[in-house]
C-alpha cells in the first residue's frame, strides 16, 4: 500500500467552476478529495494577479467542506506581482507555487527563466513555500544536444526550485516517467496524474512537432480523445506510483484531467476511484 495524499487539479473542473465555484467544491469534496491545487491561469493577459474571492473567504468555505489548497498554479508574467502572489497563497494556506507552463525558444531561453525561477523560488522559501516548475511535452525538445527539462534542472537551485512531474506529457515528450523520477531524485515534490489512451498515435508528440514550440503548435498536436481517466489507458501507473514511494520526496500525487469527453465531476470521480484502487494494489 502506498500512502501518498491523493489531490486535484481544479483546472480538470474549470467548466464547472465557471459556473458554480463554490458548489462545485462542495461536489470535489464529497467525490472524497481533500487537497486542490487551483489553477489562476488569467495573469497571463496583463500580468495582475486577480482572483474571484479573498483567500480569507475562499480558506474560510474551504475548510467548512473539509478541503485544503496544496499549490496553486500562477501563470508566468514579466510583470507579475510575486510579492502579491505569495501573500495570497500563504493567506489561503497553500504549501507552494507552481509556474504550470512556458515556451522555450532557445537553450538561453531555459538558462534566463532558470534565473528567474531562482530568484522567485527564494521569496516563496523565504515566507515559508515552496516553488515548482510544471512540464508538458515541449519542455523535452533538445537545444544544444540538452532537453529543456535537463537545462532547467541543472541551472535551478534545489533549495529554491523543485519540480512537478506531469508524467502523461512526459511520456508525450518521448521520455520515461519513471526514468525521469529517478533523474528528479528528490526534487520531484509532486506528480500530475492521468492516462494516456492506446488510440493516441504517435504517443511521442516530438515526433509530429519541431522548430520553434509556442503555444499554437503545442496545443494543436494532440487529440481530446488522448485523455483518458486513470486506469482505463496504457500508462504504467502502478510503477510510477511505486518509484514516487521510493523517492519519499513526493508530497502529493494530484490528478489532472486536461481534458476529457465525459462530464467533468464523473471524469474526476472515476480517476479518484481508480487511484485508489492502485495505491492500495501498488
Amino acid at each position: 500500500m502506498i500512502n501518498i495524499p491523493v489531490g486535484l487539479q481544479l483546472f480538470s473542473v474549470r467548466e464547472a467552476l465557471a459556473k458554480d465555484h463554490l458548489g462545485t467544491l462542495e461536489k470535489v469534496a464529497q467525490i472524497g478529495y481533500k487537497n486542490v491545487e487551483f489553477a489562476f491561469h488569467n495573469t497571463s493577459s496583463d500580468g495582475r494577479f486577480e482572483v474571484e474571492y479573498t483567500a480569507k473567504d475562499l480558506k474560510k468555505s474551504m475548510d467548512t467542506m473539509g478541503l485544503r489548497v496544496v499549490t496553486s498554479h500562477v501563470a508566468h508574467h514579466p510583470n507579475l506581482d510575486w510579492n502579491e502572489v505569495i501573500r495570497y497563497n500563504v493567506e489561503l494556506g497553500s504549501e507552494g507555487v507552481v509556474i504550470p507552463i512556458y515556451f522555450f525558444k532557445s537553450r538561453q531561453d531555459a538558462i534566463e527563466l532558470a534565473k528567474w525561477l531562482n530568484t522567485s523560488g527564494k521569496k516563496c522559501k523565504d515566507s515559508g513555500i515552496q516553488l515548482y516548475f510544471h512540464n508538458h511535452y515541449h519542455e523535452f525538445q533538445r537545444f544544444e544536444g540538452q532537453s529543456i527539462m535537463d537545462t532547467l534542472l541543472e541551472n535551478t537551485d534545489p533549495e529554491y526550485v523543485s519540480f512537478e512531474l506531469d508524467t502523461f506529457w512526459a511520456q508525450r515528450g518521448g521520455v520515461d516517467p519513471v526514468a525521469y523520477m529517478e533523474k528528479l531524485g528528490n526534487r520531484c515534490g509532486l506528480l500530475h496524474q492521468k492516462d494516456l489512451s492506446a488510440t493516441a498515435h504517435p504517443v511521442n508528440l516530438l515526433e509530429k512537432v519541431s522548430g520553434e514550440l509556442d503555444a499554437d503548435k503545442v496545443f494543436s498536436a494532440f487529440n481530446k480523445e488522448d485523455f483518458v481517466e486513470i486506469g482505463t489507458g496504457i500508462m504504467d501507473i502502478p510503477s510510477i506510483l511505486r518509484k514516487a514511494q521510493e523517492l519519499g520526496s513526493v508530497k502529493y500525487i494530484i490528478v489532472e484531467q486536461d481534458v476529457t469527453v465525459k462530464d467533468e465531476l464523473v471524469s474526476v470521480k472515476e480517476s479518484f476511484d481508480n487511484i485508489q484502487k492502485l495505491l492500495m494494489q501498488s
